[in-house]
């Protein structure tokens, strides 16, 4: 049976108005749960560094940055990164970080899924080339890939998962091949390699004390 063109405009509006709710629902619930996250966070701080981040909350700054990490935890599915983000914007004292690692770190949680995040904490306990310059470099290979693969990430998902941490800068370029290593057969043999800093591993830590506080509670 043909649809009528008036049914088939009555369908469209109500399935937008079902996303549409579904869509705002699901927004107002990622803000909430990053706000309750804050305010777990805030309980544990000294009545000191609570007046601070009050008044930094209250700054015209402070609001254009919480409106940044809202603009980033509401389009990542991670409930780590949205744990994750909310003690960097409670300063939590374990973490010395600087700007610029601040907004990267935020700017990388937009999209994040969990599985490109376990990916990352994999990648980043790999052993590294410490004498390799300008920071330290580790390769993912064909002798030593086979935990990534017991995970389901095979050569081609490793790939494109160092490749998307890179342009996420969690992980930064091989410093000795900036092209991003070799990729060849099975039988040849194939390297991804990257770099590991000193930043990656703060984010590294970040995301663990997310994932250890989300399980406490």
């Amino acid at each position: 049976m043909e649809l009528k063109s008036s049914t088939v405009i009555k369908l469209t509006k109500n399935t937008y108005s079902a996303f549409s709710k579904i869509y705002e629902y699901r927004r107002q619930s990622k803000i909430k749960e990053f706000l309750d996250f804050v305010d777990l966070r805030y309980e544990t701080m000294t009545v000191d560094n609570q007046e601070k981040l009050n008044e930094h909350i209250n700054s015209d700054f402070g609001q254009e940055i919480l409106s940044s990490y809202i603009d980033s935890i509401i389009k990542t599915s991670s409930k780590r990164a949205r744990m994750a983000t909310a003690l960097l914007f409670c300063k939590d004292v374990e973490f010395k970080v600087i700007e610029v690692e601040i907004r990267s770190f935020v700017s990388a949680m937009h999209g994040m899924t969990d599985d490109l995040l376990d990916f990352f904490l994999k990648a980043a306990e790999l052993e590294t080339q410490a004498d390799s310059k300008p920071y330290p470099r580790a390769g993912i290979h064909h002798l030593n890939f086979k935990p990534f693969e017991d995970k389901g990430w095979d050569e081609e998902a490793i790939f494109i998962n160092v490749n998307e941490l890179i342009g996420l800068r969690l992980l930064l370029p091989d410093p000795i091949t900036p092209e991003g290593g070799s990729f060849a057969s099975k039988n040849e043999g194939w390297t991804i390699w990257f770099g590991i800093t000193k930043t990656s591993l703060k984010m590294v830590s970040l995301i663990r004390k997310a994932e250890s506080l989300i399980n406490e509670t």
